[in-house]
Parts: structure tokens; sequence; C-alpha cells
């Protein structure tokens, strides 16, 4: 080797190490920053088209319940929602028309106690106070027609919460219902208990 290329090697390998280095220490970070800034303008981009969508569908529901007239069904859903002295009567004929509804015979139900309370806000201005009222149903029919009444149920404006059901056989003595009529031996006995909202 000519002794007079020996500085240009020198200079080259050095300027490739230089580069190397400066690829490595400099560019390589910037570009994992600039990676890890694209993903989280994605993220954003995702949310954001998420929280746009979230609205529109609130404001078409909106639009929906406005065109239905829901203003006037929330009064009559009020009359059953608000508490006073006809509360328990009113729900009792509420609930054993939904029963009716679905085959099934009313062997008993009871409507009492507060299980809870918790106080309702909008912004700074109280609300009022929202109790949850135990129920029990006892029934006896159909399994379909019990399914049928929890499909009642789900389509209810009142919030009706099922806290536990417990299914067993009719017992012997148990051939008549209230109403007089011969029960299938195929039927079954319900025991329904959950809580229904109260507004005082």
């Amino acid at each position: 080797m000519n002794n007079n290329n020996l500085p240009y090697l020198t200079i080259s390998i050095v300027l490739i190490v230089a580069s190397i280095a400066f690829f490595y220490f400099l560019v390589l970070p910037q570009f994992e920053k600039i990676s890890a800034l694209d993903k989280e303008i994605s993220d954003l981009e995702f949310k954001l088209e998420n929280t746009t969508n979230y609205f529109n569908d609130v404001s078409y529901n909106a639009e929906k319940l406005a065109e239905l007239g829901w203003d006037n069904v929330s009064k009559k859903i009020d009359a059953n929602f608000m508490d006073g002295p006809f509360f328990i009567h009113n729900m009792e004929a509420y609930f054993n028309k939904l029963v009716v509804r679905s085959g099934l015979y009313l062997n008993s139900l009871s409507i009492e106690g507060v299980e809870e309370s918790f106080e309702v806000k909008e912004g700074v201005e109280d609300k009022g106070t929202i109790s949850e009222i135990n129920i029990s149903f006892d029934l006896t029919g159909d399994y379909n027609y019990f399914l049928n009444l929890l499909d009642i149920f789900d389509r209810q404006a009142l919030v009706i919460k099922i806290n536990s059901i417990e299914i067993g056989s009719v017992n012997q003595g148990e051939g008549y219902s209230e109403q007089g009529d011969i029960m299938d031996s195929s039927y079954l006995n319900f025991k329904v208990e959950g809580t229904i909202p109260s507004k005082k």
C-alpha cells in the first residue's frame, strides 16, 4: 500500500465510523421518537373517532326520542316513579298487569322497604334522592312464560333490577291457581327478588 494513500484511508475510516456513530446516537433515537409520536397520534385519532361516533349516536338517539314524544312518555313513567301514598298500590297493579301479560300465575307480590338511597346531582344543584324499593314475586307457570316475563321487564321504561331468581318444582298441593285454573304438571315455581326506584 502506498504511504500517500494512508491518510486518505484513515480519514475514510474515521468518516465511516463517525457516520455510523452519528446515525446510531442521533438519527436512530429521533426515528424512534417519530415512530412513538406517530403511534400516539394514531391512538388520539382513534379516540377522537370513537368519541365523535359516541356523541353522534347520543345525538341521533336524542332526536329519535324527541320524535317518539319522550317528554310525554316520561311524564307517565314519573307517575309510577314518584313516591307517594299510592306508590305501593300503583306498583302492585303495574306488576300484576305485567305478570298477566306474560302468561304466568302470580301467587304473591311483595313491595316493601328501602334497600339503598343515593343522591342524584347535575352539576352543583341537587336533583333529589333515589331510593331502591325491594320487590319479590312468587310465580307459577311454564318456563317459556317466565322468559317472556323477563323480556317484558327488560322492555319497561321503569328500571327493574333483578337480584336473584330461584326455580323449583310446584308442590303437590298447588294444583290450582288463585284464579281457580288447573295448573299443568310441567309448571315450575319461580321466586324472583329485585329492586325498583322511587324518587322522593
